[in-house]
């Protein structure tokens, strides 16, 4: 019995057989199967690439179809339960294999409406072969010394709707796009006008050269210079201030070298018509002009227009009639005082398109802002009437004598104070003035509706330079428009009730008691304001018929009149019919001279 008792085996050595010929059967399996050398790393790395390519379609199908619905039927059925289970024994691990090939898919790769291949790598596949079951379990024997829990990885009870991570709303980024290239801006403010194409000028100057190619030796005179100026796209009484340019004011004839090196000066720096005007008229000296720069153009007008024909013989009268000219192109288009015709201003004029209408017109009166012949004589005869002793300049005394008398001692005053003079010497008092200030003063005086004019009265009634018309200045002019008014008999308002009608025709925000140029411009009334302190019998005139407008009166064009050219139109044919009936009167006298002395001789015979 002792002897049976110690050959019996302890109880653990029939465990350990039994676990020596686990490992010894696993080891044969291995042989035959895929054995994972650690299992715990490579299953979770499997199953790990596994969940991230599940993750990615479904991140993927929502971007490409957030729309889209997708229902139970073709929706990806796996059931995944990965519990790690106790096992009496500790040695043992369940691992569950990888999926076992199927007849409709390839033991290389899974399908979950999409593919994984053994590498771990993700392609799309058809949804025919996204629904798939798997179950298999491999067993490894773990190490001996280490006792490792068992990991049961089933996939049956994973169901990807209940697993599936809510998406976070996508949050839209604006980013600004590129700028997109853009041409250079060009300058919106070109001073000498905006550049035309060389091209053009190139054209212009072989047309040119082809004009002095079919004179005699190729050299032009005066005569020939209107073609030159249709060539060239200049208008045609631009001729005398061209031929100037390009002989340098020399005796001379001109010649294409002349021209073709003039030209390009010109267009490399002038570009515009006013430009251009400004280079010839100044030889490319100055940038504005001033009034001799227009004599030599007068005086060809003179000599060539056909509207002027009658008055070429009476030479005394040319530099008369260049001098209103000139004084009525600065009134009406320079706005300054300084005596200067800038490019920019001569653009915005009309003297430019004046000129251009010169050679289609033969009436040299229908130009009523610069060269009528009619305007002219009108001032030329006011200026010849209060010009005591004829010698073309006037005192204080002649212009006090203007209309009868109408102006207030204080306005003449003012006049010869310098405050409205534009010669170098403005501001400055003088003795006498001559043909072009006394031009001025008409147009400022029968006209107040003008821009021009109202900054001249406003300057003769701003005693101190201040730039406003106080309350103060006007009662002194008025003061004296009261007393003319009294010498004549006539009855006047007093001052307090004038200022009232006053600042009710400025209408000036607050009734202030005094007001600035602006102002007075924009007032409707500024007629009427003006002639409460300058012309006593406009004034009275005014007052008597308040209320009735002088009625309107157009051109052959159909454009109003202004009041300067009804005046002009009132006066010379006034003019007119004096000087018939004194050539009447002078032609009986004549007749009764000649019956006389007829009547005498026939008497001595």
């Amino acid at each position: 019995m002792e002897e049976e008792g110690s050959r019996r085996r302890p109880s653990d050595a029939v465990l350990c057989e039994c676990s020596v010929l686990a490992a010894r059967r696993t080891r044969a399996r291995s042989r035959t199967k895929a054995v994972v050398v650690n299992p715990r790393t490579s299953s979770q790395r499997r199953f790990r690439r596994f969940i991230e390519s599940i993750v990615r379609k479904v991140f993927d199908t929502q971007r490409k179809s957030p729309r889209d619905n997708v229902s139970a039927a073709s929706a990806t059925q796996i059931q995944a339960d990965v519990t790690p289970t106790k096992s009496a024994h500790p040695a043992e691990l369940n691992v569950v294999s990888p999926p076992k090939r199927t007849a409709s898919v390839p033991a290389s790769r899974l399908n979950l409406n999409g593919t994984l291949d053994s590498n771990g790598n993700y392609g799309r596949k058809s949804a025919s072969q996204s629904d798939l079951n798997y179950s298999a379990e491999l067993s490894v024997a773990a190490p001996t010394r280490h006792a490792i829990p068992e990991l049961d990885l089933t996939f049956d009870s994973y169901n990807d709707e209940q697993y599936r991570p809510t998406p976070k709303p996508t949050q839209v980024i604006s980013r600004p796009l590129p700028p997109k290239p853009q041409a250079p801006k060009e300058p919106i403010y070109y001073p000498q006008g905006k550049p035309v194409p060389q091209l053009q000028n190139d054209t212009a100057l072989r047309r040119v050269c082809e004009v002095f190619r079919s004179v005699p030796n190729q050299k032009c005179t005066l005569e020939n210079m209107p073609a030159v100026c249709e060539a060239a796209g200049l208008p045609m009484y631009w001729k005398m201030p061209v031929f100037l340019a390009i002989t340098n004011d020399e005796d001379r004839l001109a010649t294409q070298v002349d021209f073709t090196s003039w030209w390009k000066a010109m267009t490399s720096v002038a570009h515009d018509e006013a430009a251009r005007f400004v280079y010839t008229l100044t030889m490319g000296s100055r940038s504005y002009l001033q009034p001799e720069d227009f004599y030599e153009m007068l005086m060809d007008v003179i000599h060539t227009h056909p509207g002027l024909a009658f008055y070429r013989d009476a030479t005394e009268f040319h530099d008369k009639y260049c001098q209103v000219v000139m004084t009525r192109i600065f009134w009406n288009d320079a706005h300054s005082w300084s005596g200067r015709l800038t490019t920019e201003r001569l653009r915005k004029g009309g003297v430019l398109q004046a000129i251009r209408n010169l050679q289609f017109d033969d009436d040299i009166n229908k130009s009523l802002r610069y060269f009528s012949y009619e305007h002219f004589y009108v001032v030329y005869c006011k200026f010849w009437e209060i010009d005591s002793d004829h010698d073309l300049k006037i005192s204080s005394t002649d212009l006090a004598q203007h209309a009868g008398g109408a102006l207030v001692p204080m306005v003449v005053d003012r006049i010869f104070s310098g405050a409205v003079c534009t010669n170098p010497n403005r501001g400055q008092p003088v003795e006498d003035i001559g043909l072009a200030e006394f031009t001025q003063f008409l147009l400022a005086e029968e006209d107040k509706t003008h821009p021009t004019s109202i900054e001249y009265w406003f300057r003769i009634l701003d005693l101190d330079g201040d730039g406003l018309v106080t309350l103060y200045d006007m009662e002194l002019f008025h003061t004296q428009v009261q007393r003319k008014l009294a010498a004549e008999g006539i009855d006047s308002m007093g001052f307090a009730d004038v200022a009232c009608q006053l600042i009710d025709m400025l209408n000036v925000p607050g009734g202030v008691s005094a007001f600035r140029l602006s102002d007075l411009k924009k007032s409707s009334l500024r007629g009427r304001f003006i002639n409460t302190f300058v012309n006593w019998r406009k004034f009275f005139a005014q007052e008597t018929n308040e209320g009735s407008e002088s009625p309107r009166i157009e051109d052959e064009g159909g454009q109003e009149l202004t009041e300067w050219d009804r005046y002009c139109i009132e006066e010379y044919e006034a003019m007119m019919e004096d000087d018939q009936a004194d050539a009447e009167t002078i032609s009986l006298n004549l007749e009764e001279d000649d019956g006389r002395s007829s009547l005498a001789y026939h008497d001595v015979l």
